[in-house]
This record gives structure tokens, sequence and C-alpha cells, in this order.
């Protein structure tokens, strides 16, 4: 390899930033915004990935939303139905972001690519960018985010499967009664045979790809606004090391010229991110608001210590949501 080829190699591509983005949007079947290189096939299988994750995903909510409807109408199940709203609006959230995102594939492809024409190539190029400053801080907060979200949905989705284990088949126990992660209403009676089992595996994965579109999309977006600020920053630099009046004229103008031209683009890419991801980050405020408030609620009027535990944890993954967002 020349040494051009080994610089290049050293040096950090875009799609770095991307990542985590796109490792859980894959997980759901889908694609944000259009990948170079991508074959037919691959396509075609996310394709149906994608439709069998949101069918499931929806089928779980709609189950939920009769549960609620039920309690509330026979005025039972209260605290049940109040933690349910809770898990409700967060699948709505996830929904309505993994669709609007969906949605937005064109514009995210053109901001992506204007990106890209941007990135410096060379380690050289790199340098006055500082792109690994900018790439180590986004790894640590995403790292966090995506962390504690794992471990709160995780949380939820195992603990009944870990609760009969060490009460059924470790400590001996027969008195365990099948629960499901998240209550909800079926026609018919889901404790029995394989039904459960069907039942409690249908909740974890739509629960995991509500949770993937939620984080590929605060993700995304956090990656494309670190990379603009990163130009920013680097545009700033350059205007200040510049020096006028030591040369002719015309290197002042094609400096200007440049700068400005530069300026815009980068305003350009303000402006889409903005319209892109504005519906999202509007979402967000309104559900972590609203998550905020229904868990105090549930805390307030007591629970059993497994579920205060698991409320705390929702609570605090909530807070850490909107410290992300407006970071």
């Amino acid at each position: 390899q020349s040494a051009k080829e080994q610089e290049k190699l050293k040096a950090i591509p875009l799609q770095s930033f991307l990542k985590y983005a796109n490792a859980f949007y894959l997980s759901i079947g889908m694609l944000a915004y259009d990948h170079k290189y991508s074959q037919k096939w691959k396509e075609v299988l996310l394709h149906w990935t994608f439709i069998a994750q949101m069918v499931n995903l929806n089928t779980v909510l709609v189950s939920e939303l009769i549960y609620v409807f039920l309690a509330i109408g026979k005025g039972s199940n209260f605290l049940e139905a109040t933690m349910n709203l809770s898990f409700i609006g967060f699948v709505i959230v996830g929904d309505l972001k993994i669709w609007y995102i969906s949605r937005q594939r064109k514009r995210l492809t053109q901001v992506v690519s204007r990106l890209e024409e941007l990135h410096p190539e060379g380690l050289a190029q790199q340098e006055p960018y500082n792109i690994g400053y900018h790439l180590s801080g986004y790894s640590r907060y995403s790292k966090f985010y995506f962390g504690m979200h794992m471990v709160l949905i995780w949380t939820y989705n195992l603990y009944w499967a870990v609760y009969y284990l060490v009460c059924d088949f470790w400590l001996g126990m027969r008195q365990f009664e099948r629960m499901l992660p998240y209550y909800c209403w079926v026609p018919w009676d889901w404790s029995t045979g394989y039904s459960y089992y069907f039942m409690y595996i249908s909740q974890n994965i739509g629960g995991q790809a509500c949770l993937s579109g939620q984080l590929a999309a605060d993700m995304l977006m956090c990656a494309l606004v670190t990379l603009v600020v990163m130009h920013f920053i680097r545009l700033s630099a350059h205007i200040e090391g510049h020096v006028a009046g030591i040369g002719p004229f015309q290197r002042d103008l094609e400096f200007l010229q440049a700068t400005v031209a530069y300026h815009q683009s980068l305003i350009h890419l303000c402006q889409d991110i903005n319209e892109i991801f504005g519906v999202s980050l509007l979402s967000n405020f309104v559900s972590s608001s609203f998550i905020i408030c229904f868990v105090g609620f549930q805390m307030t009027i007591g629970s059993k210590i497994d579920n205060l535990v698991m409320l705390v944890l929702f609570l605090f993954c909530a807070m850490v949501h909107v410290f992300m967002i407006a970071t």
C-alpha cells in the first residue's frame, strides 16, 4: 500500500459516528438512509424483517390499550392500568419515531451524502478538525445512553423469567403465578400451555424493537449534530487563523468566498436536520414529561419493592433521556 492509502486507513471515517444508530436500525430491519454497496437481497430481507417487527410491536400495543380500557371501565386494576399507560406512551413514541424517520429516508440520505463530501479523508486533513475528540465524546454519551435503556428494558423483560427460574427450579417453590412483562388482554387464556411462552417472547421482541427505534433516532440525530458542530468549530478556527492584507487582494477574496460557501452549506445542513428530527425532538420531551408524571404518581401510591425498583429505573432513564437530547 502507498503512504496515502495507509494514511486513509488510519483516518476516522464518517460511519464511525453513525455505527450505533445503524446497528439499532438494522436490528429492526430498517435503513434510515441509503447505504453504499447495499445488496438487493439484503434490502428485501430487511424489508420483511421490518414488517414483522412492526406487526408484532403494534399487536402488543393494541393488547395493552384494550387492557387499560377494560380496567378503567370496570374500575379494577387501577395501579396496573396506570403502569400500562407509561408503557403505552413509550411504545407510541417509538412507533412515531420509526414511522417519521422512515418517511425522511431520502432527505437523510442527502444529509449524510453532504456530510461525507465535507468529511476530510486523510489523517493530515482530519487533524485540524479534532475528529478523535468529538468521536470520543459522542461515543461516551451514546454508550451510557443506550446502556441505561438496555438495562431498563431487559429488567422489565426478564424479571418474571428470572423469578420463575429462581422460585420454581432453584428454591423449589410451586406458588409461582405466570406473569408477562407488560399487562395485556387477548381473547384466550395466555397463562396455559405454550401460549404463555409465545406471548412472553412476543412482548420481549416488541419491547426491544420499540427501544431500538427510539435509541437509533436519538443517536442518529446526536451524531449528525456532533458532526455539524465539529465543522462549525473548524470554520471558526479557520477564520481566526486567517490574516488578511498580507498577500494579494485576490487571495483574501478567494478565502472569503470559500468561507461563505462553507458556512452556507453548514446552515443548510442545520435546517435539514432540524426539519428531519423536529417531530422526534418534540415527542421526546412530551413522552419524557408524560412518563415522569405517571411514574412519580405510581411511586407515591405505593407498590411492591420489586415494582418500586423498576419504577425508579424507569424514572431515571426518562430523566437521562431529557438530559441527552438537551445536551
